[in-house]
């Protein structure tokens, strides 16, 4: 809940906030800005509406990813929040009201609030075939206009070719995010048990797979109790590893537009692999229940799996390598880059520059407010707060980038830091130099060369799949049923016994294809082939 301006202006930190975007200061009283676990108040008790009749109410969707540490206080309730409404909200006499969606129901939820008109004012998916949904049934605000008129940092910061992304017949049906940084996903490995098992680094699949089976043998050995060496098992992370058994010398730009990954040559010898995994314990036997991976992260921190491909630098962003040294003093976790093709390559996709999709529903009447939001969102003293908390509490600045203190007041606030500048995807300091780019999402210091390499490994070899602008029927129609039945191929190959695994693959891949999967991959290569056609 929000806090009552009556109680907000009592506080000392109006002063100290003015001078952070200035630059300067720092805060000594973390429990007046919701670091302590006591200070959450509610809307009700502090008489906001009665205070503030007449004032404006802008609902904004948040993330609720069931990552929130011991002690720290609600999503909805903290130290960004309440630097939200104090100096945007305020200002504009509007009260800011976020929106809980559950990260892992995301798209169906958003789904349903739009059926139902009930969606907030600000929503946002990475699922690019619902905003089209959207779009095409007539449910977004055409945000130009709006932009011109109240977003001149906005378009500053973000540039014409992202926001092009999310513009069709002249129509700017969304605001797409930048990403700072385009590295996914990165292997990661525990180089202490590797050193327990007299092994190198692995620099390639097989020299992975001996490492999984070590760690196995060695840790059932020496702990008594089973671990599960590889984890993170489910179709988006495993990416890397389905890239290199690809034959990318049959598969064209169009291809990789067009076609599933089933279907891709050598995509079956990949999960061959995966099913070879599983059969010999070597992955969790419940995979397919951690979908978001959240059971795998507490898996990492307790020593439970030797090795993952998360998002790139995410143990860094979201904690948990921190935490896992906590735990373990010794535990070295480190980036590594094994997955190699025949021909020595380590080809794996990378993300394009932009992010998740933000729109205005049409029954929204705040579309203005919501504008005005992004735009003040886009200040860099913003962005700064935003992404990195308090200076002095859980930030310093160390040559012109914020660094991360080690301290509890950070865990507890910057868990999920990323779900409030939502129009970045990554920690940003510079729109010219990198480097500072790179640092800055390094988070701690202590992180530094971990996320360097995170994101160099991410990124050797890194393919970015082609997009086109164009809205497919056939995908529109086919995505959510689709979605869901990859993820039951996934589990289904991966678990069927090695003698019937040939036939589950082709048996489950043509009842892929039978269920829209072929009018999509048909509408796809017609589209790359009569953009082809018009290119100079």
């Amino acid at each position: 809940m929000l806090l009552a301006r009556s109680w907000l202006s009592k506080l000392a930190v109006i002063v100290i906030l003015s001078l952070l975007a200035a630059g300067c200061g720092g805060f000594e009283d973390t429990d007046r800005l919701g670091l302590a676990s006591d200070s959450i108040r509610s809307f009700e008790a502090d008489g906001f509406a009665a205070a503030d009749d007449g004032w404006a109410t802008l609902r904004i969707e948040l993330f609720e990813r069931s990552n929130k540490p011991i002690g720290a206080p609600t999503i909805t309730d903290n130290a960004m929040t309440q630097y939200i409404q104090e100096h945007f909200g305020d200002p504009e006499r509007i009260k800011i009201e976020f929106v809980t969606v559950p990260r892992a129901e995301e798209v169906r939820r958003l789904q349903v609030l739009m059926a139902a008109n009930q969606a907030p004012d600000i929503v946002f998916t990475y699922d690019l075939p619902t905003v089209y949904n959207f779009f095409t049934q007539g449910k977004l605000t055409d945000l130009s206009p709006l932009l011109d008129q109240y977003g001149s940092r906005l378009k500053q910061l973000l540039g014409e070719e992202i926001l092009s992304y999310g513009r069709l017949e002249g129509t700017q049906f969304a605001i797409p995010a930048k990403r700072v940084l385009t590295a996914r996903s990165t292997t990661l490995i525990r180089e202490d048990w590797l050193r327990e098992a007299g092994l190198p680094l692995p620099e390639t699949t097989e020299d992975f797979y001996r490492a999984l089976q070590a760690f196995k043998e060695k840790r059932l050995r020496k702990d008594g109790e089973t671990i599960y060496p590889f984890g993170q098992i489910d179709y988006y992370h495993t990416a890397p590893l389905q890239y290199s058994f690809w034959d990318w010398d049959r598969i064209t730009m169009e291809d990789l537009y067009a076609e599933p990954g089933w279907t891709m040559p050598g995509n079956k010898e990949a999960f061959r692999f995966l099913n070879r995994l599983y059969h010999e314990g070597l992955i969790d036997p419940d995979f397919h229940l951690d979908r978001f991976a959240q059971q795998s992260q507490k898996d990492l921190v307790n020593g439970r799996v030797g090795a993952a491909t998360p998002n790139t630098n995410e143990p860094v962003y979201m904690g948990y390598l921190a935490e896992l040294i906590r735990n373990d003093p010794d535990a070295i976790l480190t980036p590594i880059d094994p997955f190699t093709n025949v021909k020595g390559k380590k080809p794996k996709p990378i993300l394009e520059d932009t992010g998740m999709y933000i729109m205005v529903p049409k029954t929204s009447k705040n579309a203005e407010a919501a504008i005005k939001y992004l735009n003040w969102m886009a200040q860099p003293e913003n962005i700064i707060t935003l992404q990195n908390g308090i200076q002095g509490v859980t930030y310093r600045m160390e040559d012109g980038v914020p660094v991360t203190l080690e301290n509890d007041d950070a865990g507890r606030l910057l868990f999920n830091y990323f779900d409030y500048c939502i129009i970045l995807n990554g920690k940003y300091v510079s729109s010219k130099d990198e480097r500072l780019n790179l640092k800055a999402n390094a988070s701690n210091a202590r992180f530094e060369e971990f996320t360097r390499k995170s994101v160099e490994y991410g990124m050797n070899d890194g393919i970015e799949p082609p997009r086109l602008h164009a809205i497919l029927s056939s995908e529109i129609r086919y995505a959510a049923i689709l979605n869901e039945k990859n993820d039951e191929i996934f589990v289904k190959v991966i678990t069927a016994s090695p003698e019937e695994f040939d036939a589950v693959y082709d048996q489950e891949v043509a009842e892929y294809l039978s269920m829209g999967g072929q009018q999509v991959r048909e509408e796809k290569h017609q589209a790359y082939q009569a953009q082809s056609s018009e290119s100079p």
